[in-house]
């Protein structure tokens, strides 16, 4: 299973990265989850005290990897023992990797990075088995045309408010332009009122569950501890096994 998380920032894309992460090793699964959001706060959500370094940050080997003769640029660059290399994993055994950020100074520092990660996600989609996480930036653009076929379901995390509705409709067209077929929707934060219901009931794909709001959740990051350590996993049980429905 290939899972693309995203949505926008704050509406709790790493919290269900970090919970279905646990669950699916819990259940004998061999995951790898990879943030790639520009916060990197996947890592410590998963128990991991100290960070891994970001791979954008490999400059020498993204160097040698990426850049040929002439300037030319290698669109598909060696990155298996780089991922092997630069991977950690916590307690339960979960592969843990960070991409990091681009800085977008210029053609030349832009274009050899965006080469490096994109190909550290082809490697991570087409060539890793069992269960792979992506916590996604807002956006999804990392992916690419080509390498986001291989994502068995992009799941969007929004809130109930006003405009959900509006980041939802992005992260579709997001996805239709690069190739992805199945979308599915986490509806976090969820007080119990008419007017969320109203939002709720306007949207159209595949509603997996809804994560109630709860201070558990600000008490396992301001204690900067794994979420499922001090919050009811009940919600994220039944998100897991509609993924696994939905992937079959």
């Amino acid at each position: 299973m290939k899972i693309a998380i995203s949505g926008k920032g704050g509406v709790g894309k790493t919290t269900l990265a970090a919970m279905l992460a646990h669950l699916f090793a819990r259940d004998g699964y061999r995951v790898t989850a990879i943030d790639c959001d520009a916060d990197i706060n996947l890592p410590s959500a998963l128990g991991i005290i100290e960070k891994p370094k970001p791979l954008s940050e490999l400059h020498e080997i993204i160097e040698k990897r990426v850049v040929g003769p002439m300037g030319m640029y290698k669109l598909n660059p060696k990155v298996d023992d780089v991922f092997e290399e630069h991977s950690v994993y916590n307690e339960d055994g979960v592969r843990v990797l960070v991409l990091g950020t681009i800085e977008k100074g210029g053609e030349g520092c832009f274009c050899p990075e965006n080469a490096f990660l994109r190909a550290i996600l082809r490697h991570a989609i087409f060539k890793q088995k069992d269960v792979l996480i992506l916590d996604m930036e807002a956006g999804i653009e990392h992916l690419g045309r080509g390498t986001a076929r291989g994502v068995d379901v992009l799941v969007a995390v929004i809130e109930p408010g006003t405009r959900a509705v509006e980041t939802l409709e992005r992260i579709e067209r997001l996805g239709k332009d690069i190739g992805i077929e199945k979308i599915a929707v986490v509806v976090n934060k969820f007080i119990e009122s008419e007017k969320a219901r109203e939002l709720v009931s306007r949207i159209r794909y595949p509603i997996l569950g809804f994560i109630p709001y709860s201070e558990c959740f600000v008490k396992a990051d301001l204690e900067n501890l794994p979420p499922y350590k001090v919050c009811d996993t009940a919600p994220f049980e039944e998100i897991k096994r509609k993924i696994e429905a939905m992937v079959e």
